[in-house]
This record gives structure tokens, sequence and C-alpha cells, in this order.
């Protein structure tokens, strides 16, 4: 009677079981925390730059008016021109006790230097002081070029202004005070102001970019 052992031998060697590779396992249970705490993270910084550029897209297509600005309240809205405009935009303040407005555009942002320019026309509400205005802001070390007009426009004055974003803002407010005397606007004039135009949306979320990370860090 044939014995199991013979069976066992005749049937051959038994073959060793392949092993599964294994994983090595994070005793401390820290890789996939931190890894979904990442993931998270990246996704609610995508989040908020979506909100943000969304907000500002319908701000620059909507013309909202912000009212009753004093003249020297005029300061953040020149800064919101040079920190969010692209070439091409524009602020408008429409004085509120009669008519006039002072306007500032876009001509060009590169690194830390701005370049906006002033427009005065010379039409109804400006005429009568038009010239006085322009040697007062001449003998300000301003550089004032007038060119001929069109329609109910004889002349318009235009006054470039180029530096850093504080530079541009203080020869700006500077360059208002003396258009608001000149044109005797009184002693405290309030405006509606409202921008239009291109946004600078590469800029904005670059700006957008590095103050998420900033707060990150």
């Amino acid at each position: 009677m044939p014995r199991l052992a013979d069976l066992w031998g005749q049937a051959g060697p038994v073959r060793p079981r392949a092993r599964r590779p294994q994983l090595k396992r994070d005793s401390l249970g820290t890789r996939a925390p931190n890894t979904q705490s990442s993931q998270m993270r990246l996704l609610i910084i995508g989040l908020v730059v979506l909100g943000a550029l969304g907000a500002l897209w319908r701000w620059g297509t909507r013309a909202r008016v912000y009212r009753k600005v004093p003249l020297q309240g005029l300061r953040r809205y020149v800064w919101s021109l040079l920190a969010q405009m692209g070439p091409g935009g524009f602020l408008v303040a429409e004085r509120r006790e009669g008519a006039g407005f002072l306007q500032l555009a876009m001509r060009s942002a590169a690194s830390e230097t701005f370049t906006v320019e002033f427009g005065l026309p010379e039409i109804a509400w400006s005429v009568g002081a038009f010239d006085t205005v322009g040697a007062s802001i001449r003998a300000q070390s301003f550089e004032a070029s007038f060119e001929p007009g069109t329609g109910q426009v004889s002349r318009f004055m235009r006054v470039p202004l180029t530096g850093s974003s504080e530079e541009v803002i203080d020869r700006a407010l500077a360059l208002f005070q003396l258009v608001a005397t000149g044109l005797d606007w009184g002693a405290s004039p309030t405006f509606n102001v409202h921008f239009g135009g291109p946004l600078d949306l590469p800029r904005i979320r670059a700006q957008t970019a590095a103050a998420l990370r900033g707060r990150g860090a």
C-alpha cells in the first residue's frame, strides 16, 4: 500500500507561494492626512482666486457709481485705478454741485511705474477759466499740452503723470485741487465717481496669488 509520503513525492515538490508585495505602513499615520490637507488647501485657494476674479469681472462690467465723494476722498479711487485697470481704463469724478468733472485715464503700468493722463476739455463750464487753469498747472511744474477739440470742445488739455503709485496719486490729488480751485468749485466740492474700460486681469491674478501666498506663509 503506497504511503502518503510516497504519493507526495510523486506529485513533485511543492512550489512556494508567490508573496504579495507589502506596502510600507505609516505607523504614525502622517502621510495621508498631510496629502489631504495640502489638496484641501489648494482647493480652497483656487476657489478664493476664482471668486475674486469673478467679483472683479462683475465689477468691471457694471458701471457702479460711488456717490458724495469729497475732493480729498478721491485718493482711494485713484489708487483703485492704478491697482486694477489696464491701459484704456479710466476714472471720472462728476461734480455734484453743478456742471464739470475730473478725469484720469490709465496709459501704462510696468513693474512699479505707472503712467496716467489727466484731461480737461474747454467747454461751456470751463471756457471762462481754461487759460487760467492751464497757466496755474504749468506754474506747478506739470507738463500740460493743448490740442484742438471737436464738436462742443474747442480745445483739450492733457497732463501726463508718471511715477510710482504713491507719486502718481499725490500728483493727481494736487492737480485735482488746482483745477477745482481754478474753476471756482468752492471749498468742499463733492463728486460721483465711476470707472470704465478694461481691467488688467493678469496683474490682478498675480497680486491675488501673492497675497494668498503671503497669508499661507
